[in-house]
C-alpha cells in the first residue's frame, strides 16, 4: 500500500532513530538531501532491494555488511546496509552518488563466506531466473597460463612445460617471455638458442593481456525489470543452481543494467562464529558495533604488529607500518589500511605522511584552499574522496568531471586517462594560481592513484573488521583461532602458522583424534585450570580459557564423503569408544583409514601411531584380499617402536599440513647455537646494522609490483618470526634456492628502525635435511 519513495523514506527514518538517538539538525539536512538526490533519481526501488537482501541476511544469521562507497551514504547506514557513520566521519557523499552521474551506485556486500550461497539463491528464487543471472568476467593471460598454452600449442611435453611455467612464477606474461629469455629457459633445461624456444618466447610475450577465458565472476549479479533473455543470452555457470548471461562485468554499465555484487569474506565467516564461541564457552554477548573503540590494550596490540590473522593488517608491510603509525586511535587504523597500497606508494605519500606523524618533519600545505581537505592525513592524500576534492577545490572541477575521476581511481584504470585527467588538472590549478611546484606534487600523487589508491569509506569499513578481529584475538584467543582454522582458506597464512601463534598466545592446542574431534575444530571445557603462569610454562590452558581441538578436516585425503560418512555416524551412535567401533560404524575407505591412523587420530582410542596402523592393516585383510600383506611376517611390536619426536613431526606435516608438537626448528636448535645463529625472538636485542644469521622455515615470499624487483620473506622458527629483505640481484643469484627450499639460513645485516626489525639478506644457505626432510606450508606471491 504505498509507493517505492514513501517505502524508502519510512525505512530511512526508523534506522535513523536507531543509528542517531539524538538527530541533530546536520543528521537531518544530510539524510534529506539523499533521499531527495534518490528519490529524483528514480532509485528507491535499488535501494530498497539491497536492504531486502541484507535483511534476509540478518534474519538467516548470516553475517554481512556493505563496503565500498556506499559507506559514505547515511541513508544506507540508517538501511543497515552499512556499518559506518559517514556524518560522523564527514565522508563525501558524492563519491556514492551524484547527479553528473547517469549510472546507479554501487553497493557491495560481504557476505559471510561459507554461508554465501544462500544469499545468492535467495536473489534468484526471490526475482526468478528470468530476470536475475550473474555476470561474467574476461580473464586475461598471465605468465604461467601464457606459458603453459604455448608450450601445448608448440609441442613441448607436460614436463617441459611444467617446468617452463615454474621459472614463470607469478609475472605478467610479457614478464615471463624476458625471464625465459634471460636464462629462464636454460634453468628450465632447455636450450635457449633452439628455435622452438625462440617461438614460446615471442608468442608468450605476444598474448601479453590478451583474453583467455570467460569466467563467472565471483559475486556480480544483474538484475533487470524485462526478461534478462530478451536481452542477453542467459546459460547454465559449472557451478549448481546458478545462471549467467555472457557479457563481462564492466560492459553491462554501458546498456544501463543493475548490477549488486555479493562478495564473500572469509573474516565475516570467522566474526560470526567467534561470537557464537564466545556465548557458547563463556556466557558473553558480543556486539561488534557497540566495542569500545578506545581501548588502549587493542591499539598496544597493533602497535607491536602482534596481528598474524587479523583483518587487513597481518601482512609484512602492515606489520612493517604499524609500529611506525602507532595506532592511538580508531582513525589510525583507517589510515593503515589506506596507506599500504601501490597508490600511496608510488605517489611518494607513505615516507612524508610518517614523517610528519612522528614529528620529523613539518606539516605543510601546497595551496591554502587544499588544507581543509587534507588536514586529517597531515598534507598528504590517502584516499579516493580527497583526490575528488582536490580536483574540484584545486582545479575548479565539475562533479562530472571529479566522477570521471573516481572512475579512473578506481575499477576503470587507465593511466592515459589519467595522464588526460592530470594535464585538465594542470590547467585548472594554473588558473588558481597554484605553484608549478604544487601542480606537479599534485598531479603526481593523483597518478600514482590510477594504481590503486583507497576510498576512506572503503578503509573505514574495513578498520571496524580490523579491530573487531583484533578484539577477539586479544581478549578471546581460542574461540579466535578455532573460528579462522575452520573458516579456512582465508587469510594470509598457512593454518599450520595459524597453530604457532595460538600456541605462543598461550592457547591449548590439542591433537586430531577420533573419540573427540569432530569434522570442524572445536573448543573444549578444561576440567583443571590452572594459573596463566604455568601455563605459559607448560603449554596448558590458563583458567576461563577453553582448549582448541583439532578437526577431521585437516587430515590430508579426507574429503566430503568421508566428512557425510563421520557426520552420520556421531549422530546416530555418537563419538567412537574403539578402534573396532571406527571400523565397523564409520564407513570409511581403507585408504581414509590408513591415513586417520598415519595423522594419529586414534591415539585415545589405541596408543601409538605403528600400532593403531597395523591393527588398521590386520583388520582390513579379515574383510579383502590383501596378497601383498599375507606375505608379511606377523606383526612384532619390538620390531616396531614408537615413533621419535622428529618423526612424529615430519608425520604430522605430511598427514595434516600442520604440528601441534614441535616446531621443525626445535630440532636444529642445538647445531644452530653452535654456528652462532640467532633465534627470530632475539633479533630485537641486537643493534641496527649488526651483522648476524637467522635460520627457519619459509612461511611467505612476497614480490609487490611496487617494489622494484625486491622481494620479501618471512622465516619461522619455534620461537617467532623474522622478515627477510632480498636486493633483485641477490634473488637471481639464490633464486632456485629460495623458490625450492623449505628450510634456510639467510646471513645478512640487520636493519631496525622505529621498532620495526628487518634482515637485509647477504647470503643464503640450506639446511641440512631432517630425516623425512619435513616442508612447511608456504604462502608465496599473493
Amino acid at each position: 500500500g504505498s509507493t517505492h519513495n514513501g517505502l524508502l523514506e519510512k525505512l530511512v527514518w526508523e534506522g535513523a532513530q536507531k543509528r542517531y538517538p539524538h538527530l541533530s539538525e546536520k543528521h537531518i539536512k544530510q539524510i534529506n538531501h539523499e533521499l531527495s538526490m534518490i528519490t529524483s533519481m528514480g532509485l528507491a526501488p535499488y535501494f530498497l532491494i539491497m536492504w531486502d537482501i541484507v535483511n534476509f541476511a540478518r534474519f538467516q544469521g548470516i553475517a554481512v555488511q556493505g563496503r565500498g562507497s556506499a559507506a559514505n551514504s547515511a541513508v544506507c547506514y540508517c538501511l543497515m546496509i552499512t556499518a559506518v557513520d559517514p556524518i560522523g566521519m564527514e565522508l563525501l557523499f558524492e563519491r556514492f552518488l551524484s547527479e553528473g552521474r547517469n549510472e546507479p551506485p554501487d553497493i557491495d556486500l560481504d557476505i559471510a563466506h561459507q554461508e554465501r550461497e544462500k544469499v545468492i539463491q535467495y536473489v534468484y528464487e526471490k526475482y526468478g531466473r528470468a530476470h536475475a543471472a550473474m555476470v561474467c568476467e574476461v580473464i586475461t593471460y598471465r605468465g604461467r597460463s601464457a606459458v603453459r598454452d604455448a608450450a601445448r600449442v608448440l609441442g613441448f611435453s607436460q614436463e617441459q612445460a611444467d617446468a617452463l611455467s615454474c621459472e614463470s612464477h607469478h609475472y605478467e606474461a610479457r614478464d615471463a617471455a624476458l625471464n625465459l629469455a634471460s636464462g629462464g629457459a636454460e634453468r628450465a633445461g632447455l636450450d635457449g638458442r633452439d628455435r622452438r624456444v625462440q617461438q614460446l618466447i615471442k608468442v608468450v610475450a605476444g598474448l601479453h593481456q590478451l583474453p583467455r577465458h570467460r569466467s563467472i565472476h565471483v559475486g556480480g549479479f544483474v538484475l533487470c525489470g524485462e526478461p534478462l533473455g530478451e536481452i542477453v543470452p542467459i546459460e547454465p555457470a559449472a557451478m549448481e543452481a546458478r545462471t549467467v548471461i555472457q557479457w563481462d562485468k564492466d560492459d553491462i554499465e554501458l546498456v544501463g543494467m543493475i548490477k549488486i555484487d555479493l562478495l564473500g569474506l572469509g573474516m565475516l565467516t570467522l566474526l560470526q562464529e567467534g561470537l557464537k564461541l564466545v556465548k557458547e564457552f563463556r556466557d558473553v554477548d558480543i556486539d561488534i558495533g557497540q566495542l569500545d573503540m578506545r581501548d588502549p590494550q587493542i591499539y598496544e596490540m597493533l602497535a607491536r604488529a602482534d596481528t598474524i590473522g587479523v583483518f587487513q593488517v597481518e601482512s609484512r608491510a602492515q606489520m612493517s607500518i604499524l609500529p611506525r603509525i602507532n595506532p592511538q586511535r580508531f582513525y589510525d587504523i583507517i589510515v593503515s589500511i589506506a596507506i599500504v597500497r601501490p597508490g600511496p606508494i608510488q605517489g611518494n605519500i607513505v615516507h612524508p605522511y610518517l614523517r610528519r606523524r612522528r614529528g620529523l618533519e613539518e606539516v605543510t600545505y601546497l595551496h591554502p584552499s587544499i588544507k581543509p581537505i587534507l588536514e586529517r592525513t597531515l598534507g598528504v592524500p590517502l584516499f579516493q574522496e580527497q583526490g575528488m576534492r582536490l580536483a574540484i577545490v584545486a582545479a575548479g572541477f565539475t562533479p562530472a568531471q571529479a566522477d570521471n575521476l573516481r572512475r579512473v581511481m578506481s575499477h576503470k584504470r587507465s593511466a592515459e586517462k589519467m595522464a588526460k585527467l592530470c594535464h585538465e588538472l594542470e590547467i585548472g590549478m594554473r588558473k588558481n594560481e597554484f605553484s608549478e611546484e604544487a601542480i606537479a606534487t599534485i598531479t603526481h600523487q593523483l597518478k600514482a592513484f590510477a594504481n590503486y589508491g583507497f576510498p576512506e569509506s572503503h578503509a573505514a569499513s574495513f578498520a571496524l573488521l580490523v579491530y573487531a578481529s583484533a578484539h577477539l584475538k586479544k581478549y578471546y584467543a581460542p574461540e579466535f583461532y578455532c573460528a579462522i582454522l575452520n573458516a579456512q582458506p582465508m587469510g594470509f597464512y598457512s593454518p599450520a602458522t595459524l597453530i604457532r601463534d595460538a600456541l605462543r598466545h598461550g592457547v591449548e592446542v590439542r591433537p586430531v583424534d577420533l573419540a573427540k574431534s569432530e569434522w570442524n575444530c572445536t573448543l573444549e571445557a578444561v576440567s583443571n585450570p590452572i594459573s596463566f603462569a604455568d601455563s605459559a610454562l607448560g603449554r596448558t590452558t590458563p583458567e576461563g580459557k577453553p582448549a582448541l581441538r583439532i578437526g577431521l578436516r585437516y587430515v590430508h585425503g579426507l574429503g566430503n564423503k568421508a566428512k557425510k560418512l563421520l557426520e552420520a555416524a556421531y549422530k546416530n551412535g555418537g563419538k567412537f569408544v574403539s578402534l573396532e567401533d571406527v571400523m565397523e560404524r564409520s564407513g570409511l575407505t581403507p585408504s581414509d583409514l590408513k591415513q586417520l591412523a598415519r595423522a594419529g587420530a586414534f591415539e585415545s582410542l589405541y596408543p601409538g601411531r605403528r600400532k593403531a596402523l597395523w591393527q588398521v592393516l590386520s583388520r582390513l585383510k579379515k574383510v579383502q584380499e590383501t596378497p601383498l600383506l599375507d606375505l608379511l611376517p606377523p606383526y612384532q611390536e619390538e620390531n616396531n617402536p614408537p615413533m621419535s619426536p622428529v618423526e612424529q613431526m615430519v608425520t604430522d606435516y605430511k598427514t595434516l599440513g600442520l604440528s601441534i608438537g614441535e616446531h621443525p626448528m626445535t630440532f636444529y636448535r642445538q647445531w644452530a647455537e653452535s654456528k652462532g645463529i640467532a633465534a627470530c625472538v632475539n633479533l630485537g636485542r641486537h643493534a641496527d646494522g649488526t651483522q648476524l644469521t637467522v635460520a627457519g622455515g619459509i612461511i611467505c615470499r612476497q614480490r609487490p609490483e611496487t617494489a622494484k624487483g625486491f622481494v620479501f620473506i618471512t622465516l619461522e622458527d619455534e620461537t617467532g618470526v623474522a622478515n627477510i629483505i632480498v636486493r633483485p640481484d641477490l634473488f637471481e643469484q639464490y633464486r632456485h634456492l629460495i623458490m625450492r627450499s623449505s628450510f634456510m639460513a639467510v646471513k645478512g645485516r640487520l636493519q631496525a628502525e622505529e621498532g620495526v626489525l628487518n634482515i637485509i639478506a647477504e647470503h643464503f644457505e640450506k639446511l641440512p635435511l631432517l630425516p623425512g626432510n619435513p616442508t612447511l606450508p608456504a604462502r608465496d606471491f599473493h
